[in-house]
């Protein structure tokens, strides 16, 4: 059995400039992951339903190309009701599709839309072949609105190989050089944060919490690795601001770093001495369990969908308050207590390496891709 080709989504409000140069709907040259063929699209920020035609219509354009067997796509993006009739198409197709639910969905307040998005999501849900998660409240919350398609737990994986504690001469000097790269000078603690810069992300808080150990702990910087959302979306214009005047107005303004999307997370993240994830809504979040692997002592704040696959909290990661004050006790004790912190670091890392090698989570989607192949070719033969 084979599999397509990755296609990668990509909208005209992400970091990297290449996507600036070319026009919704446009492709750009095929690259490759981990020796697979990477093609990419670019799509528009609106939301409507030209973004579901262009990117719908280049999937189905990349599941027809000839296979040497059953084909599965694996849907990774954001679905929305309006996507249903397209995923008819790709059955029509003969090919399997599974769709990635590994965040908590947004829940309206009002009951009339509650209702009105339950009706959505369980409608293009059902229409899937198969649903992966990689939380257990996530499942939960797919049966309760009346998900009856197959849903199949699979807990994220680390590549072992590549998010490890420093071991070489060469990964020691890629810390120092991305220290140095920012300005921070030796001796200095950095706390790290990993994703879009987005209120989910609240790294209004992380910044509002780093404000407070200032006077304590002169010496902390905040280094955030991922796109700059709140300066590129229209919509976070001013979250944006807010982000902004927290840095600016702080006692320490140049001691804030964006490093943006890179692709060397993991160096990132050694250049580090402290991880914090404090999302509101989540899965099983890769960043988490990556930072554990490489070795860092992590701070979690509670978040809607939180999952066993991320360990023992207050064991494996130390789980407090999403509040600039919770937040901020937290890294003062880690800062200060370097015995506690030492041995929160061996927890976390001995976790990850004991349970969370990727090669078992492959496995279990090698065998999900499988059957399902197997059943698109008989539904196709049928």
């Amino acid at each position: 059995m084979t599999g397509t080709p990755m296609l990668e989504e990509r909208t005209e409000s992400d970091a990297k400039a290449d996507w600036y140069k070319v026009e919704p709907g446009e492709w750009l040259p095929t690259s490759s992951l981990d020796g697979a063929p990477l093609e990419r699209i670019s799509l528009p920020d609106s939301k409507r339903r030209s973004r579901t035609q262009i990117y719908y219509n280049a999937l189905i354009e990349v599941c027809k190309r000839p296979s040497a067997g059953p084909v599965v796509a694996q849907l990774l993006t954001n679905i929305r009701p309006g996507a249903e009739p397209w995923l008819r198409r790709l059955k029509s197709h003969g090919v399997a599709t599974v769709y990635s639910v590994s965040q908590y969905p947004t829940w309206p307040q009002k009951r009339f839309k509650r209702i009105f998005r339950r009706r959505g999501y369980r409608r293009v849900f059902n229409e899937f072949d198969a649903l992966v998660t990689n939380s257990e409240a996530i499942e939960d919350f797919l049966r309760e609105i009346g998900v009856n398609t197959r849903i199949e737990y699979i807990s994220n994986g680390v590549k072992l190989d590549r998010f490890h504690p420093g071991r070489t001469e060469e990964e020691t000097q890629a810390r120092m050089s991305l220290r140095q790269h920012f300005g921070i000078p030796q001796g200095h603690t950095v706390v790290v944060a990993v994703g879009a810069i987005m209120p989910r992300k609240s790294p209004d808080v992380v910044i509002r919490a780093w404000r407070k150990i200032l006077s304590r702990q002169p010496n902390t910087h905040l280094l955030f690795v991922g796109p700059r959302t709140d300066t590129h979306d229209s919509k976070l214009k001013g979250f944006g601001r807010e982000v902004a005047r927290l840095i600016e107005t702080s006692a320490a303004p140049e001691q804030v770093h964006f490093a943006g999307i890179v692709e060397d997370v993991e160096n990132y993240l050694r250049a580090a001495d402290i991880f914090i994830l404090a999302s509101r809504r989540e899965g099983t979040p890769n960043s988490l369990l990556e930072a554990m692997a490489v070795g860092l002592p992590s701070l979690v704040t509670p978040y809607i969908g939180i999952s066993a696959g991320i360990g023992q909290a207050n064991r494996d990661f130390q789980l407090v308050e999403r509040t600039p004050e919770a937040i901020a006790a937290a890294l003062n004790a880690l800062i200060e207590d370097k015995s506690s912190t030492r041995q929160l670091a061996q927890a976390g890392y001995a976790y990850a390496t004991g349970n969370l090698d990727q090669q078992l989570s492959l496995d279990r989607y090698a065998q999900l891709y499988e059957e399902l192949g197997a059943m698109a070719a008989r539904r196709l033969r049928g």
